[in-house]
């Protein structure tokens, strides 16, 4: 008899075991079917990482590149330089891109560099603070880096930050789940629109600013409010963490062959002009520091009279068009030594 009650208790622990696996199951498998209907219908917040997808096919042998936070992004466009000089470029810039991140790439694809290879490195004015406001936005901006970049190469790796915003986004979905289900989502879509439609510029027109002439008035706003996120509120312009890891990326170049240029993207007047001429003097005292120390060329195109003044060359403050990304890149092909010599030998 108590042989019987204890293998009716533990056939009664096996069905609860077998039904509890049973609804987990069934529940993980919902959530992965979920979580792929949501990477469909999700609108990509990383889109400018989309580019490292194709990074082990298509390129193999870069020999001119550069690093950065955005001024790097709009300031350098190889495409049709690429197409009519033959050599593999890229770039590996993106928005608020701190040196600890573009160390941390180079690191992943130090394979992917030819023998002789130059490399243009910006500093901004904010190159060695941080440019985020909160830890919010950290987290944030940091997350896409979870998309591409092997774990060991991730500054201060998060397990639960890869879970969320790589392995399994919908878990950080918040009310955009609703856009899994269309009938749902639809009036939400609807309103979306309908806010993109009543957008107006500051001089109270309908339109996007970007679908007009360059406004000084309004360059002049975007200065200020630009300069005050980078500058205000920090305790310390000058960090040693992001000067030493400026440092780390040129001791990779010289370890791989690379020949590295320091380089200052050009600014409208507008936003130069905001710079306090006693940071001036340290900003330019530490790049030249640096530069000294490791035997590096700086150049400094941040208050060039070729585009300063000229505001058809700039999308916003500090960041060029695609007109002055030409026009750039034509300027430094003439006047960096270290650029033109490799173009030609």
């Amino acid at each position: 008899m108590p042989m019987m009650k204890s293998m009716k208790r533990f056939l009664s622990f096996i069905l609860f075991t077998a039904k509890c696996c049973a609804v987990c199951g069934s529940a993980l498998l919902l959530l992965l079917l979920l979580n792929k209907r949501y990477e469909r219908v999700m609108e990509n917040p990383y889109s400018d990482a989309n580019k490292f997808r194709f990074m082990d096919s298509s390129y193999q042998n870069i020999q001119i590149c550069n690093l950065g936070s955005s001024h790097g992004e709009y300031a350098f466009d190889y495409d049709k330089f690429s197409k009519e000089s033959g050599f593999e470029c890229f770039n590996f810039a993106m928005a608020s891109q701190t040196y600890d991140y573009d160390y941390a790439i180079l690191s992943m694809y130090q394979e992917h560099f030819a023998k002789d290879c130059i490399m243009f490195i910006p500093v901004s004015y904010f190159s060695f603070n941080n440019e985020v406001v909160n830890e919010e936005e950290q987290e944030f901006l940091n997350a896409k880096y979870y998309s591409f970049l092997s774990p060991e190469y991730i500054p201060h790796y998060n397990p639960y930050v890869d879970l969320v915003a790589n392995r399994l986004p919908i878990l950080s979905a918040g009310e955009d789940i609703v856009k899994i289900f269309p009938a749902l989502s639809l009036p939400a879509l609807a309103a979306k629109k309908q806010e993109d439609n009543n957008d107006v510029t500051d001089d109270g027109n309908a339109g996007s600013v970007k679908d007009k002439a360059p406004c000084p008035k309004q360059f002049q706003q975007k200065a200020r409010d630009r300069y005050r996120r980078h500058m205000d509120g920090k305790e310390e312009y000058f960090l040693p963490e992001r000067i030493g890891n400026l440092y780390q990326i040129l001791d990779f170049c010289k370890t791989k062959g690379i020949t590295p240029v320091l380089i200052t993207t050009p600014y409208t007047a507008y936003y130069y002009e905001q710079a306090p001429e006693a940071f001036q003097e340290e900003f330019y005292q530490t790049i030249r520091s640096i530069a000294s120390d490791c035997g590096v060329s700086y150049y400094d195109y941040s208050q060039d009279s070729r585009f300063g003044n000229h505001l058809e060359y700039f999308s916003d403050a500090d960041h060029l068009n695609p007109k002055g990304a030409a026009l750039f890149l034509k300027i430094i092909q003439q006047e960096i030594p270290e650029f033109r010599d490799f173009i030609f030998s």
